[in-house]
């Protein structure tokens, strides 16, 4: 009986050793934090759309899954990564991304970029506009605007006319941008 156990247990071991040395072997080849080719090629064009509407919707909850879509490209997950988005932005282009009284633009202008330049890059300017995607895109902005206008700080050294002063004004330059961007786009 004791040979037995003997038996089994190096057994036992030795197909742990074994697995455990074929384990770099079943890895991916790609180099840690990039995209294997294979995962890239297999995503369709229609699950790259599918993906960037879901990113830029007219909504709160689109916004949150946006930051952090962000989140997990800036760490390099290959969960994001394999949609080769376009990440690139200059935030507000010409225009400023932050206001007096702390209110800051450059989230919501990111957002608006990431949208504009992953659609134009997968169909094109013309259907971009065509098929109601910069429209959306558009509004999700002006949605972003505001919700960076209802910022209230945590121990605001401003009194209450003043803040309200301030979040109007904002309020004001926000439809401002999305006027301007809804003209030209």
């Amino acid at each position: 009986m004791t040979k037995l156990r003997t038996a089994l247990s190096a057994i036992a071991l030795s197909g742990a050793v074994l697995a455990v040395g074929a384990a770099p072997a079943l890895a991916d080849s790609a180099p840690a934090g990039s995209v294997s080719p294979s995962v890239t090629a297999s995503l369709t064009k229609a699950q790259k759309l599918s993906k960037l509407k879901n990113l830029t919707e007219d909504s709160n909850a689109s916004t949150g899954r946006w930051l952090d879509a962000m989140n997990q490209h800036l760490a390099h997950k290959q969960s994001i990564e394999k949609y080769k988005f376009n990440w690139k932005t200059d935030y507000c282009t010409h225009a400023r991304d932050t206001l007096p009284g702390g209110y800051d633009f450059k989230m919501a202008c990111w957002r608006h970029d990431f949208g504009y330049r992953n659609y134009k890059g997968l169909i094109g300017n013309y259907y971009f506009k065509k098929n109601g995607h910069k429209k959306r895109v558009d509004k999700a902005l002006l949605r972003d605007l505001y919700s960076a206008c209802d910022y209230k700080p945590w121990a605001d050294p401003l009194p209450p006319s003043e803040r309200s002063r301030l979040r109007a004004a904002c309020r004001k330059t926000a439809k401002t941008y999305y006027d301007a961007v809804s003209a030209a786009g």
